[in-house]
């Protein structure tokens, strides 16, 4: 089954000419919407790729109507291609059918795997580039033993009526119920737990 779908992004244009090519292309059923530029959902075409099944041809008008970037574009044409889902732009004559179609495909494949490569590659440069910066990854510092200094800093300021939640951020410490913890451990009564024994 032949499914169109058609997309204008102002108030001025008019879906008319896509709608009259996707009829003459032969698509029996049509999803249309018109979207400002600001728009991120585009609730018919989530509706016309739900509809899509095994066997299927998406058909546009151009390209650009299916998606707003490359990347969107080559992440739906993957996504037809796993799902078995044909796809062909009039405007710009491009059709996944037959061999020409599965070398398309291909082509489209390899750039969006080399998207992804460049994405990755990106991401491990940037992340070389600020360990060498100083900047630690993962969660905050755990108290341990091995930490004492810092322990004695967190009984001192509780004792000295500081908030548990200010000695957190002080000493950059995961959470309220490490600073909890810790200060059970070495024997401090909790105010709030003073309080339950009154």
């Amino acid at each position: 089954m032949k499914i169109g779908y058609a997309r204008v992004s102002t108030k001025e244009q008019h879906l008319d000419m896509q709608l009259e090519a996707l009829k003459a292309a032969g698509c029996e059923k049509i999803f249309s919407e018109k979207m400002t530029g600001r728009q991120q959902n585009r609730p018919e075409l989530d509706a016309c790729l739900n509809f899509l099944r095994e066997g299927d041809t998406l058909v546009v008008y151009k390209l650009d109507r299916l998606g707003r970037s490359l990347k969107n574009i080559l992440t739906l044409l993957e996504d037809f291609k796993k799902r078995g889902i044909q796809f062909t732009s009039l405007q710009d004559n491009i059709s996944t059918e037959g061999a020409i179609g599965q070398l398309m495909n291909n082509i489209l494949g390899a750039f969006a795997q080399f998207e992804r490569d460049l994405i990755y590659e990106r991401t491990q440069e940037g992340r070389r580039i600020a360990k060498e910066k100083g900047v630690k990854f993962g969660r905050k510092t755990l108290i341990n033993k091995n930490n004492i200094a810092k322990q004695k800093s967190c009984i001192q300021l509780y004792e000295s009526g500081t908030p548990v939640r200010e000695i957190q951020k002080i000493l950059n410490i995961g959470s309220s119920g490490t600073v909890y913890r810790l200060l059970r451990r070495n024997g401090i009564t909790l105010k709030s737990e003073n309080k339950n024994t009154k």
